[in-house]
């Protein structure tokens, strides 16, 4: 099945867009996508494609997340995400969920987290079932388990489940990776959208320690006029805290 399946990923596939999509996603020396391996794949054709293997072995699914390509270990997070969707029952979707948990290291940039952990973990934290999971995802030194701590949080925003997902932002407000200060700030924007009051409250409560980064994409809903004073706050705001430092762990094995 393995073979048939990325065969017909490979298909889909657009060799002339690998430079491009190398370089979105820093696979340069040093960088944290380093030496990661494209074949020019779509989103929508892999998923298409991969929702229709949303059944097959685990031991399949296992293989192609092992892939040194990018697009085969999207293809079996995706096709897990799909058979979380067809599993209506709590016990089986539990299952899937510590499957996911047993691989989610090697979702290893940040869309491979983005587009499968809200919708498992994420779920699992509606149904009440990963609040644990992710507070030991958020203390890991792998910047993929941090993230995927944060953006679960994705889904029960939506729902208006707001506490989750500030205390992750709390825990990380620190987090000296752009790509995490980035996670946090989207995730309070969405918080904002559903409670724009918290989301102002939280932000002067952490002014000292927020990074720039984190302040941007949290207010992006604000005017120019609040950015901008919120902005001077965050500048001259005393006793700075520290930033957290943490490994890149940039490779996927």
């Amino acid at each position: 099945m393995i073979q048939k399946w990325q065969a017909e990923l490979r298909e889909k596939a657009s060799p002339e867009k690998i430079e491009t999509l190398s370089r979105f996603f820093k696979t340069g020396p040093g960088q944290y996508g380093e030496g990661d391996i494209f074949i020019g794949l779509s989103v929508p054709a892999n998923r298409e494609i991969s929702k229709k293997y949303f059944d097959a072995d685990i031991q399949v699914i296992r293989a192609m997340i092992e892939s040194a390509v990018h697009e085969f270990r999207l293809a079996a997070l995706l096709a897990l995400v799909e058979r979380y969707r067809r599993t209506k029952d709590d016990p089986g979707r539990r299952c899937i969920a510590e499957l996911y948990l047993d691989i989610c290291h090697l979702a290893n940039n940040w869309d491979l987290v983005d587009l499968s952990a809200p919708y498992i973990i994420g779920a699992e934290l509606i149904a009440g079932r990963s609040a644990g999971d992710i507070i030991t995802l958020s203390t890991s030194p792998l910047i993929w388990h941090r993230r995927i701590a944060v953006v679960s949080t994705l889904l029960p925003i939506r729902k208006g489940q707001l506490d989750t997902a500030l205390d992750m932002c709390d825990r990380h407000i620190a987090d000296s990776e752009q790509l995490m200060q980035k996670a946090v700030g989207w995730v309070l924007r969405e918080c904002g959208k559903k409670d724009r009051l918290r989301l102002e409250q939280f932000i002067n409560d952490h002014i000292a320690a927020i990074s720039a980064t984190t302040l941007s994409y949290a207010t992006e809903k604000f005017s120019q006029e609040e950015r901008a004073a919120l902005r001077a706050k965050r500048n001259n705001s005393q006793n700075r805290l520290p930033r957290r430092q943490f490994c890149h762990a940039k490779k996927y094995l």
